[in-house]
């Protein structure tokens, strides 16, 4: 296997979140490196920002790391956000 790239992001999650285990702390590294490809633009100029795409397979925890991207946007200030599923039991 290849290692992961080194991150310098930082989270602006609340500590309350982190520190009370809503976000596991691999869930948390999905997090990080989704909100640092946000962090980037697409090439050739663009306004649009790049894409982060979760291949995890069930039981990890996507709803909830989705969950934890939509807030670290919004800590941010971006606060555009579609989530769409087809589980019936998901809650906002």
């Amino acid at each position: 296997t290849t290692p992961p790239p080194p991150l310098s992001y930082r989270l602006r999650i609340p500590d309350d979140v982190i520190s009370s285990g809503r976000l596991t702390d691999v869930q948390l590294d999905a997090v990080v490196r989704a909100c640092a490809q946000h962090e980037r633009f697409l090439p050739g100029g663009s306004s649009a920002r790049r894409g982060f795409l979760m291949g995890d397979g069930p039981g990890v925890g996507k709803g909830r790391q989705i969950a934890g991207i939509i807030l670290e946007n919004a800590m941010r200030g971006r606060r555009k956000a579609v989530w769409v599923s087809t589980s019936a039991d998901l809650w906002v």
